[in-house]
């Protein structure tokens, strides 16, 4: 394929939906001891082995810490309630793996929304939610808009590593940043995204 698919979404509104699905995530997980961090971050989108600079994979990640990551509650339940949870909503499952290692059990369970958006639950080291928006035009950073953390994190605190995106300071949350439920539907119910489909090297 010579060009990515045309997407439903620019760079900078495709976050909106992408904090909305952790969100909804973070809500169905009972006694939820609240992320360490989040950061934002982009992976490359190519075709014929080059990187489309006009084209970005925006990914999306929530941490937790060390010593919650090691609670059964993180390692095994919340895998168990994900899956039923994304199941009951019709998403795709893509990945649901077990890896046993000397020290611990590691465990992936991902999921493909219908418009296009990833969600993962990845427990190793650390336990963690991961959003992939897909292969998305990129945006200038003037068009972003600040939306607040999901899972207990303080918005503009040390967890909160978004600063790159936002030069002039991230904006107060009572001020100019964005719920992303605000003025949305449900996440299943948002407009699909063109799905990158076979667009080689998206991840």
């Amino acid at each position: 394929m010579d060009t990515p698919p045309k997407s439903e979404y620019t760079q900078a509104e495709a976050y909106g939906p992408m904090e909305a699905t952790a969100a909804d995530a973070v809500a169905a997980l009972p006694d939820f001891p609240g992320f360490e961090q989040r950061s934002w971050d982009e992976l490359p989108c190519t075709h014929n082995g080059q990187d489309d600079p006009d084209y970005t994979n925006i990914e999306i990640r929530y941490r937790l810490s060390a010593e919650d990551s090691e609670s059964a509650l993180v390692r095994e339940q919340y895998v168990d309630v994900l899956r039923d949870h994304w199941t009951s909503l019709g998403y795709e499952i893509t990945a649901d793996s077990v890896t046993e290692k000397s020290e611990r059990t590691d465990r992936l369970l991902g999921v493909e929304l219908e418009h296009g958006i990833s969600i993962s639950y990845a427990v190793g080291r650390y336990g963690g939610l991961f959003v992939q928006s897909g292969c998305v035009p990129v945006s200038d950073l003037s068009e972003f808009e600040y939306i607040p953390p999901a899972g207990g994190i303080e918005p503009g605190s040390e967890g909160d590593k978004v600063e790159e995106y936002f030069p002039d300071g991230i904006p107060s949350a009572d001020a100019t940043a964005i719920d992303p439920f605000a003025n949305t539907q449900s996440v299943a119910a948002l407009a699909p995204f063109d799905s990158p489909g076979s667009y080689e090297g998206q991840l």
